[in-house]
């Protein structure tokens, strides 16, 4: 903790001065900073004193409105816990008893409130996670994101989805999906995410080891869930490794961010006016120059198209084809990494809990209501198996895991109901130099 200064001090660090030290020698022996020393040696050469002249003391948030706001905020919240302040702002501009007083901003509101621990929001489950390392191979690690309601000359929104290849240096692929006709725009899809991949994996004919992606509910689930994301289990059965960069970094993303600007500035800009099909057409050529014809202004590439600086992009390192995704996956290694994994859950008052999505329910017992307890993956009989916290090796219950086959994890019909929209073995004209 900070410790203030005394009068006797500051008179003190003025006299030193004056004698011939500097303001860096004095905050050392007194250790204080040294800013501290020349506010006060320069306050008293100017005939000021070493007392402190405080003006008023501080009269706390929303202090300067009327006590009915603070009442009305707090009485607001209380009955609706779940309110955000513009819901209150908004319920208060309607009260009949606030009529002709100033109401403060929204961002007021939420300072107000926040300064009870009762009102914060608190997660259940944060994870801190370490600066990621750098990928070393090209196809090792691609990074994908997206870029959201870019507006059309027609009204409509659209969402860019672009896959990169940080160490190939080279644009995987780049796709826009309808997102409405008004802000806020439709979400990103698991289906649309599954399906931009499944195309990269096919021109390019590989897989990579690692996909890289931010925090997003589509790529890794709910953020007060440890249970690993649909997206997540379909990556491990293809054998690919999911990477979460770090919450509230986007710098951890930077190639795919910095190749959003140059796909949306490059294709998209200029080109508002073109539907969907024809805005993708147009996506899928920018692709290609990008790739094998314009020169590249990054690091490693010296001014050549990408496909000639890194000629290993043409080199599979996981062979794929989409016709034989199905056969690639590999439900047992879900089944491993879920058996990794403890969960905690509490027993509703039915005696239900929730695994794998908000709907999920498996039934524990109503002897187990209100109680915090243990879940775990058994994969030898694909269950999950429920314990006690103060008990961890007796199993109180086990439930078989539901929604976790290949054909729910992969979106794709197995044989024989077919293999649904699988068939990604298109022509492929803007990537006919692929072997």
């Amino acid at each position: 903790m900070i410790q203030r200064t005394n009068n006797q001090q500051r008179h003190r660090f003025y006299v030193r001065h004056i004698r011939g030290e500097t303001y860096l020698e004095i905050a050392e022996c007194e250790k204080v900073s040294k800013e501290c020393v020349r506010y006060w040696c320069r306050r008293q050469r100017d005939g000021g004193s070493c007392q402190s002249q405080y003006s008023h003391a501080a009269g706390g948030y929303l202090h300067r409105f009327d006590p009915k706001v603070r009442y009305c905020v707090l009485r607001l919240r209380l009955e609706h816990p779940r309110w955000g302040p513009n819901r209150i702002l908004m319920r208060m501009k309607k009260r009949l008893s606030l009529r002709g007083l100033r109401l403060p901003s929204q961002s007021s509101i939420g300072r107000y409130l926040h300064q009870w621990e009762r009102f914060h929001r608190r997660r259940k489950f944060e994870v801190k996670r370490e600066r990621l390392k750098p990928a070393r191979r090209v196809h090792q690690r691609w990074q994908i994101d997206f870029k959201l309601e870019i507006p059309l000359a027609d009204g409509s929104l659209v969402n860019l989805c672009t896959i990169r290849d940080p160490i190939g240096e080279a644009c995987i692929g780049a796709f826009v999906f309808p997102a409405g006709k008004r802000k806020p725009g439709k979400r990103v899809t698991l289906e649309q995410l599954r399906s931009a991949l499944r195309v990269c994996f096919a021109r390019w004919r590989t897989l990579p080891e690692e996909i890289q992606t931010d925090n997003e509910t589509v790529f890794a689930g709910s953020p007060w869930d440890p249970f690993p994301s649909r997206f997540t289990l379909w990556l491990t059965g293809l054998g690919i490794t999911h990477i979460l960069i770090r919450p509230g970094r986007p710098t951890d993303n930077a190639e795919v961010e910095r190749c959003h600007r140059t796909i949306h500035e490059y294709a998209i800009i200029g080109n508002e006016d073109a539907h969907l099909a024809g805005l993708q057409a147009i996506l899928d050529e920018a692709v290609e120059e990008l790739c094998f014809q314009l020169p590249s202004r990054a690091e490693g590439c010296q001014d050549w198209p990408p496909i000639q600086a890194h000629p290993q992009l043409l080199q599979p390192r996981r062979t794929f084809q989409a016709d034989h995704e199905l056969a690639l996956f590999d439900l047992q290694a879900v089944e491993a990494h879920l058996a990794h994994f403890t969960w905690q859950r509490k027993v509703g008052k039915n005696g239900q809990i929730t695994m794998s999505g908000a709907h999920e329910y498996y039934s524990v017992g109503r002897a187990y209501a209100r109680q915090n307890i243990l879940v775990r993956f058994d994969p030898l009989d694909r269950h999950f198996v429920f314990f006690l916290p103060d008990d961890p090796e007796r199993e109180i219950g086990r439930r078989l895991a539901r929604n976790l086959d290949i054909a729910d994890l992969t979106g794709i019909d197995v044989w024989p109901i077919g293999v649904g929209f699988q068939q990604l073995l298109l022509p492929l004209p803007i990537f006919q130099g692929v072997n």
